[in-house]
């Protein structure tokens, strides 16, 4: 992993999710530098493609249980393929779930992680710079987490 993930995370003012969960359970779940949290209840994947031949960015799949359950009552995550550390991919949540659910999603049973290659990522998700990649994360009724339950009530 170059520097692209740690510039791209703080021209967007991301913590390290690994010093967010300091002292907990699942701290040491995150080793790499590639998860963030942005605000209270957004959190980033970040990953570049290794390079070589084809270009791919790995999504472990555990990775994805993890922040379903991070995200299950509150908030949302979006995994963010780069292409340099102002400009790339961004999926949420959603598009990720749908992507898995209808096969479109390769996975890798070697690394145990779903692989997004470039026929998988769409010119709408694709963000030129800081200012965009914000505006394409701002929640909508696409991306917004889901209506906490009312009080009282299942």
């Amino acid at each position: 992993m170059g520097n692209e993930v740690l510039e791209f995370a703080a021209a967007i003012g991301a913590r390290d999710l690994k010093s967010c969960l300091e002292g907990t359970k699942l701290q040491g779940l995150f080793r790499g530098r590639n998860y963030f949290l942005l605000d209270k209840s957004t959190y980033l994947i970040v990953k570049t493609s290794p390079g070589g031949k084809e270009e791919f960015w790995g999504l472990g799949k555990d990775f994805v249980g993890v922040f379903d359950l991070l995200t299950r009552k509150e908030g949302n995550y979006f995994f963010v393929a780069l292409a340099s550390n102002r400009s790339g991919w961004v999926l949420s949540r959603r598009q990720l779930a749908a992507m898995i659910a209808d096969g479109s999603l390769g996975f890798s049973e070697d690394h145990l992680e779903y692989r997004l290659e470039s026929p998988n990522l769409k010119d709408s998700d694709r963000f030129e710079s800081i200012a965009a990649f914000l505006g394409k994360i701002a929640p909508t009724p696409e991306t917004a987490p889901a209506p906490l339950p009312r009080p009282g009530s299942r």
